[in-house]
Parts: C-alpha cells; sequence; structure tokens
C-alpha cells in the first residue's frame, strides 16, 4: 500500500505538536473511532520507508521454472505422501 501525502495548511486545522515516537490518535466520540493520527514527520517518513522496503519484499522474484524445473515439480506434487531421496531414483523419474 503506497502512503499517499495530502498537505493541508496548519492554519485549517488545529493539532498538537507532534511529538517524535508518538502518535496522536484524534477520536471521534470514542476511542474505538478513531478519526485520524497525526505524527511526527520523521516518524512518518520512517513509515513511508518501511512501506516501500515492505511493498518491494513483497513482489514476486521475477524467475521462471526451467521445463526440467516444472517437470520435477510436477512429479513431487503428484506423488504425494512418497519420499524419493535416491538419486538414481529421481533421475530416471526425470529422464536424464
Amino acid at each position: 500500500m503506497e502512503l499517499k501525502s495530502v498537505p493541508v495548511k496548519s492554519n485549517d486545522v488545529r493539532v498538537p505538536k507532534p511529538e517524535v515516537g508518538s502518535a496522536y490518535l484524534v477520536e471521534r466520540y470514542s476511542a474505538d473511532s478513531v478519526k485520524a493520527v497525526i505524527l511526527h514527520p520523521d516518524d512518518f517518513a520512517e513509515l513511508q520507508s518501511r512501506a516501500r522496503i515492505l511493498e518491494e519484499a513483497a513482489r514476486p522474484a521475477g524467475f521462471e521454472l526451467t521445463d526440467l524445473g516444472a517437470e520435477a515439480h510436477q512429479i513431487a506434487e503428484s506423488r504425494e505422501g512418497e519420499l524419493i531421496e535416491d538419486e538414481a531414483a529421481v533421475r530416471s523419474l526425470l529422464g536424464l
């Protein structure tokens, strides 16, 4: 999720001066209804940075199985419960 920054002029709102490491929850009626969160600019920059890192880590690595790899995967999936550790048996299954 990309964090979008929406500038608001300070004359248009009244907010406390945030401290580093604190998040100010603006409640509406009760603590169960949070309307907004106020962060220090340094904390917001850290949050954006971590969101970017997490987004990059969640992307697929951009690799494809070779034909042999796909075949090995298919064989492994089709032989449920059967563990084959013998190299000769594996080579025989793969036609090598």
